[in-house]
C-alpha cells in the first residue's frame, strides 16, 4: 500500500497575475537576480509530473521520466497539479525563485507504487549524473511529500545523493498545531538528518499552523497562499510545506549558480548548505517551528563569500596587505596574521 502522500494543505483558483508575487518577495530573490538567477542548474522535482509546456517552464526541461505504471516513460502528464505548481515555485519565469534554473521532472505519483516509484527516481538521478556533463549534473532534488514510516532503503539513496554533491530538500510536512510543544516527529524523509527540511510561513511572517514542528526543522520560507503555474496554462494558489520547499530549493539553486561564477566549479553539499544557511533572517519563532529562521536572499557582502581568508606573512608585511587590498577588493573577508 502506498505509504507517501504530498504536502498541499489547500487549493485556490488564482487569475494571472502581474509583478513579483508576495512570496517571491518576502524571501528577497530578486536582490541576487543581478548576479544569479539559477544560470542553467538542474533541479530534481519528484512529483506528481509537470506540464512539459507551461509558459513558465517551457524549454528548460532536463530528461523527464515517468516511473509509474500510468503510461509510458516519458508520460508526464500532470493529473493533480502538484507538481506543475512545485516547479513553477523553484524556475518559474514569472513567478519562481530561480527564473533561469532547469527542472528535471520525475513523476513517482500516479499509482499504487509510489514507494518504489520515489526510490527509482532517487537512483535515476544518481546514475544519470554519473553520465552527465559537469554543466548539466542534477544539484538539488525537491521532494515535497512525506510518510509517517521510515525507510531504511530511502534513507541509504538519499545519503548517497547527499554524498555525492546533491541537495536533498523536503517538505516538513502539514500535520502541525501551531504549537512548538508538540512535535510531529513522524515525517519521513523530513526526519532524516542529511536533508534540508522546511517549514512553511505565511504572508505576514509567522509560521503557518499546519506546518510540522520538530528538532529537525532547518530553516522555514513562505507555503501560504502561494502563486505558481498549473496544468492548461493557468495558475493556482496553493498552501502547504510542499509549497515552502521549492523556495529554498530555487535559493539552492541561485547560490550554487554563483558560487560557479566564481570558483569554476560546483559547491559540494557542505558547501552549499553553508551558503544557504548564510541566507536567512532570524525571527523570535521557536525553532521547533522555522530552524534557524525564514529563508532571505538579501544580497550581503557579509554574507558573501562561503569562506574567510586569513593572509599570513613571515618578512613581508607589505606584500601581504597588497593582497589583503585585492582580495578586499573582490568581496573576502580578510584576516592579516603574523607568525
Amino acid at each position: 500500500m502506498n505509504r507517501f502522500s504530498l504536502y498541499p494543505y489547500k487549493i485556490q483558483e488564482a487569475q494571472s497575475q502581474r509583478g513579483i508575487p508576495w512570496n517571491i518577495k518576502q524571501v528577497n530573490a530578486a536582490s541576487l537576480w543581478p548576479r544569479s538567477q539559477g544560470d542553467g542548474v538542474v533541479v530534481a522535482v519528484v512529483d506528481s509530473g509537470l506540464e512539459l509546456e507551461h509558459p513558465e517552464i517551457a524549454g528548460r526541461v532536463v530528461s523527464p521520466r515517468n516511473f509509474t505504471a500510468a503510461g509510458n516513460s516519458s508520460n508526464l502528464h500532470d493529473e493533480i497539479g502538484h507538481g506543475t505548481h512545485v516547479a513553477g515555485i523553484v524556475a518559474g519565469k514569472n513567478c519562481g525563485v530561480a527564473p533561469e534554473a532547469r527542472i528535471m521532472p520525475l513523476k513517482v505519483f500516479g499509482d499504487r507504487e509510489v514507494d518504489k516509484n520515489i526510490l527509482e527516481a532517487f537512483k535515476f538521478i544518481l546514475q544519470y549524473n554519473q553520465n552527465a556533463g559537469e554543466k548539466d549534473r542534477v544539484l538539488v532534488v525537491n521532494c515535497s511529500f512525506g510518510s509517517p514510516l521510515y525507510n531504511p532503503l530511502m534513507a541509504y539513496y538519499i545519503r548517497s545523493l547527499t554524498n555525492s554533491g546533491v541537495a536533498v530538500v523536503v517538505a516538513a510536512g502539514n500535520e502541525g498545531d501551531g504549537k512548538p510543544d508538540t512535535q510531529e516527529i513522524f515525517s519521513y524523509p523530513a526526519y532524516i538528518y542529511e536533508v534540508i527540511t522546511t517549514g512553511a510561513t505565511n504572508q505576514n511572517g509567522k509560521a503557518a499552523g499546519y506546518s510540522n514542528s520538530f528538532d529537525g526543522i532547518d530553516l522555514a520560507a513562505p507555503g501560504t497562499n502561494i502563486y505558481s503555474a498549473w496544468p492548461g496554462g493557468g495558475y493556482r494558489l496553493l498552501s502547504g510545506t510542499s509549497m515552502a520547499a521549492p523556495h529554498v530549493s530555487g535559493a539552492y539553486a541561485l547560490l550554487a549558480a554563483l558560487f560557479r561564477k566564481r570558483e569554476g566549479r560546483w559547491p559540494s553539499t557542505d558547501e552549499g548548505e553553508n551558503i544557504l544557511f548564510r541566507h536567512i533572517c532570524q525571527v523570535p519563532i521557536d525553532p521547533l517551528l522555522v530552524g534557524r529562521g525564514i529563508l532571505d536572499l538579501s544580497w550581503e557582502t557579509t554574507r558573501w563569500p562561503l569562506y574567510r581568508v586569513e593572509l599570513a606573512a613571515f618578512y613581508q608585511r607589505e606584500g601581504a596587505e597588497e593582497m589583503a587590498r585585492k582580495a578586499r577588493e573582490k568581496g573576502f573577508n580578510v584576516n592579516i596574521a603574523k607568525y
